[in-house]
């Protein structure tokens, strides 16, 4: 065995894998036992969103495995308000199997891709940027690195930025979101993005004003090509 994945099996075993919808200690296990039924009728039976139902501008189209409900809004709302960040790698793991076909395995409790790479094809994997640095981490870039591995595609967590303060978004319609939004989203240096087909990462879709806002920054800046996917999205 490699001295790296020495390392990560020796830190698997002292801080062993948990479930992000439960807390449970799943060391070695695959999936969660006891979460299994509920997130099955929580799974999304098509990934890709309707532009019916989000604001989707500026992406050519966005995806989210399950339904922001029951567990998974549990472990959402605990990943991002404190929880343990290695619930990114899990969720991320699942975004790329179910949105992408990214098979994975899970040995010595480390999650490993295998199999023939995916028909998607990205240049770049590009997190939402965080709203403010109470937490020390940014839960979409801790969901966009399995991503980034699964498609074998680069990651560039900080190409994106929030240029302005905005209101916060609870409580707001979907035209107030988007507004609140507009402009507040900026490419750090354009030559990052420019000629190149993006995924954009992110935990929720509620309206998809964010994912929007987003993608018009990047597409301003010279991008080919967004596509967002998300963990869950919000039902109307």
């Amino acid at each position: 065995m490699r001295p790296a994945r020495v390392l990560r099996v020796a830190a698997v075993l002292a801080y062993p894998r948990r479930c992000p919808f439960c807390d449970r200690v799943l060391g070695w296990l695959p999936d969660c036992p006891d979460c299994v039924a509920e997130l099955a009728k929580l799974r999304r039976a098509v990934p890709r969103l309707p532009a019916t139902e989000h604001i989707l501008r500026d992406v050519s189209g966005a995806a989210a495995v399950w339904r922001y409900d029951g567990c998974v809004r549990r472990a959402i709302l605990r990943f991002k308000n404190g929880g343990r960040a290695c619930y990114g790698e899990t969720l991320g793991a699942e975004m790329a199997r179910a949105v992408f076909g990214c098979n994975y395995v899970v040995r010595h409790g480390i999650i490993i891709f295998n199999g023939a790479p995916p028909l998607a094809r990205f240049d770049l994997v590009v997190p939402v940027p965080a709203s403010g640095h109470a937490r020390g981490y940014n839960p979409p870039e801790l969901l966009a690195r399995p991503l980034a591995q699964a498609l074998n595609a680069p990651l560039q967590p900080h190409a994106l930025r929030k240029c302005r303060a905005t209101h916060t978004q609870k409580g707001l319609s979907a035209a107030q979101r988007l507004q609140n939004l507009s402009g507040a989203f900026q490419v750090r240096d354009a030559r990052l993005v420019e000629g190149r087909r993006i995924l954009l990462v992110d935990d929720v879709i509620t309206t998809g004003a964010t994912v929007s806002c987003c993608a018009a920054a990047l597409m301003k800046a010279g991008a080919l090509e967004v596509f967002a996917v998300t963990a869950a999205n919000t039902e109307r």
